[in-house]
């Protein structure tokens, strides 16, 4: 009878411990997500999405120690093909940058070869957040039902300084990913 309470507590505490270790990761959730190609104004497949996460405590304390996050969105292309594995067209991979000055408390953001100051790391987030006309390839008809597209968006933890990297538990809050993700292909006008 002790034995099977003493069961419960442990399964009680485990359970509680996971709960709260899923409070704690900031999890990305894909809002929208398309491809589409486009002749005007300029030529190309283009990637527009949004994305809803926050920064959790431990990251908003490592920023303002003046430790840059680096982030990463990766989008994938590719055409299905029935006799073979599918065969990538395009994709690319956009490194995203954020950074703390302690000397002027402004927020850097840094997404390609664009750098922006901002007054709040919310502003820097509704930056972050939403991604638009980012170029994957050349362009070419896409039929959505011949082809198929994914994504991801998540926190390089390699970037980070040694120490981070050797002591950081995912379970942390360090979790920010949304994981791979469908992506909507959307048929081309004209």
């Amino acid at each position: 009878e002790d034995l099977m309470l003493l069961k419960k507590v442990v399964l009680a505490a485990a359970l509680v411990l996971s709960a709260v270790g899923q409070a704690y990761s900031a999890s990305v959730e894909p809002v929208t997500a398309e491809i589409s190609a486009q002749r005007t104004p300029s030529s190309g497949l283009f990637f527009n999405g949004e994305f809803n996460f926050e920064l959790t405590d431990e990251l908003m304390d490592v920023l303002l120690r003046g430790i840059t996050l680096s982030f990463v969105l990766e989008v994938e292309v590719e055409k299905k093909r029935w006799y073979w594995f599918d065969r990538d067209i395009a994709g690319a991979s956009e490194h995203i940058r954020l950074s703390f000055n302690p000397l002027t408390r402004k927020y850097k953001l840094s997404i390609g070869g664009m750098t922006q100051s901002f007054e709040s790391p919310a502003a820097a987030l509704a930056m972050m957040k939403n991604v638009s006309n980012l170029y994957l390839g050349s362009y070419r008809e896409l039929n959505p039902e011949g082809y198929s597209a994914k994504a991801r968006f998540y926190l390089d933890t390699s970037k980070l300084p040694k120490p981070f990297q050797v002591t950081l538990r995912r379970e942390d809050g360090w979790n920010v990913d949304s994981g791979w993700f469908p992506v909507k292909i959307t048929r081309s006008e004209g």
